[in-house]
């Protein structure tokens, strides 16, 4: 095989796509999801420092984002690992949802 039918086959498997620019975008959505769970735990940390209702509708805005990069990463490898944490994912936007529309219309079954 020469040079060029090399090329022609990885630029066939890869579908044309920058190799590089693929693994930047990988490692700057792994870097936004790690920093964006850090500033979710500095705010809870904030919020129960002084002792005040906690906002989830960031939390569950947080879990928008989380759960569909693991729904598809579930979906595409099907891998038992990204399965369950796209379940928990899914239970914690669904928890988080339903808090949050909640304390919007001011719904307490035990009152507050």
């Amino acid at each position: 095989m020469n040079k060029e039918e090399i090329l022609e086959k990885s630029r066939q498997e890869n579908k044309n796509r920058d190799i590089a620019g693929m693994d930047i975008n990988k490692n700057a959505s792994r870097i936004s999801l790690i920093f964006s769970l850090l500033f979710i735990l500095f705010l809870l940390i904030m919020t129960w420092i002084a002792n005040k209702h906690l906002n989830h509708g960031i939390i569950a805005t947080e879990y928008s984002i989380i759960f569909p990069l693991f729904l598809y990463k579930a979906v595409k490898t099907k891998s038992a690992l990204n399965i369950i944490c796209a379940i928990l994912a899914g239970l914690g936007l669904i928890i988080f949802t339903v808090t949050t529309i909640r304390d919007i219309f001011d719904i307490y079954p035990l009152g507050r």
